[in-house]
């Protein structure tokens, strides 16, 4: 089995999307299994869009600032190395006025995109290489 993956990059509106869907297409066409994956889905394997990391003590701090989201926090928090993700914009899909729009300003001044470059290159390299490795490991041959 020979496992495949296709990155399509490029700047803001330079079709990107577009290409990626058309490839899908024909590869689909062609009887390829094919796992599109595009930019801004909050289910997307490689990316954290939507996601802050807190170490253990601010994870703490924030449930204990934020009561009344103590079980959402809690339920949807994954630990993670000496701290947590919060899934934070897929949790305010999932509870909508019961996860307020302030808890979800206050986490996303955590976004991972918005930690020091070398916090912020740390985890999405670790998240890409997870991805890799479950790609090599899987047992068919999707093009991802």
């Amino acid at each position: 089995m020979t496992r495949q993956l296709i990155l399509i990059e490029g700047l803001p509106g330079s079709g990107k999307s577009t290409i990626a869907k058309m490839v899908s297409e024909i590869l689909t066409e062609q009887g390829k299994k094919v796992q599109l994956i595009q930019e801004g889905n909050l289910d997307h394997p490689a990316d954290y869009d939507g996601v802050a990391f807190y170490s253990a003590e601010e994870f703490r701090s924030l449930v204990d600032a934020q009561e009344t989201c103590k079980h959402i926090l809690e339920s949807r928090a994954t630990a993670y190395q000496e701290g947590f993700l919060i899934p934070y914009r897929k949790m305010k899909e999932e509870f909508g006025v019961d996860f307020p729009d302030h808890v979800v300003q206050e986490i996303f001044s955590k976004d991972i995109y918005e930690l020091p470059f070398e916090q912020n290159v740390k985890l999405i390299t670790e998240k890409w290489r997870s991805f890799t490795e479950s790609v090599i490991s899987a047992d068919d041959d999707s093009i991802f």
